[in-house]
């Protein structure tokens, strides 16, 4: 297969992972919800939507969220249960270090679609974005995956043809519309399928 010149990452279940139900612990604890709801309402609503395009402010998403569950919870609090549904993931922290070490000449770049809390907090808890060589999220370019047009930019910034770039992303959708671009990309499922599949092109962690 063709050299790889860039490797794009989601964030979420990728290099940190994903908790959502202790979102529907903490929910349960401040009024009567719904598991469901919750699960729905973290994975695709509205509000969480328009959140993570950067079209409402963290202070209005609060509030929203407070009145759409009725929850009886302070401002610090929403957000201090927000980003406790994610989670270290130190094997793929592994994995990006060795990668920066072994193969510097590959561009490692941050395609998310997250919100300003959630990116905040793992920039400043985990450190390991600060490896990456640029970020490309939702809440700061306005428009979310699979929108082409967040991977029209990612490549503008990693400076590589579709074929050269490499793509991560625990969600069938997303690596089906970048496949249609022409991007080298695979779903993630483990970090040991993922290092196989780096194998596929002769990027050996």
């Amino acid at each position: 297969m063709g050299k790889i010149k860039a490797i794009f990452f989601d964030l979420g279940n990728v290099i940190v992972r994903v908790k959502p139900e202790v979102l529907v612990e903490g929910f349960q604890k401040c009024g009567r919800v719904v598991p469901e709801r919750v699960i729905d309402y973290f994975m695709d609503s509205d509000n969480v939507n328009r959140y993570m395009e950067g079209e409402i402010s963290s202070s209005q998403f609060y509030s929203k969220t407070r009145r759409f569950f009725r929850l009886d919870i302070k401002y610090r609090e929403f957000y201090d249960l927000w980003n406790k549904v994610l989670a270290p993931y130190p094997e793929m922290e592994e994995i990006i270090r060795d990668l920066k070490k072994d193969y510097p000449d590959i561009k490692m770049i941050l395609v998310s679609n997250t919100n300003e809390v959630h990116y905040d907090f793992v920039r400043e808890k985990y450190k390991i974005l600060d490896l990456l060589d640029g970020h490309i999220t939702s809440h700061e370019e306005g428009v979310q995956k699979p929108d082409p047009e967040i991977f029209v930019r990612a490549l503008k910034l990693a400076g590589t043809l579709p074929k050269e770039t490499f793509y991560t992303d625990d969600r069938e959708d997303l690596i089906d519309a970048a496949r249609a671009m022409g991007i080298r990309a695979f779903q993630f499922q483990d970090h040991h399928k993922f290092r196989a599949q780096l194998a596929k092109f002769n990027i050996e962690i």
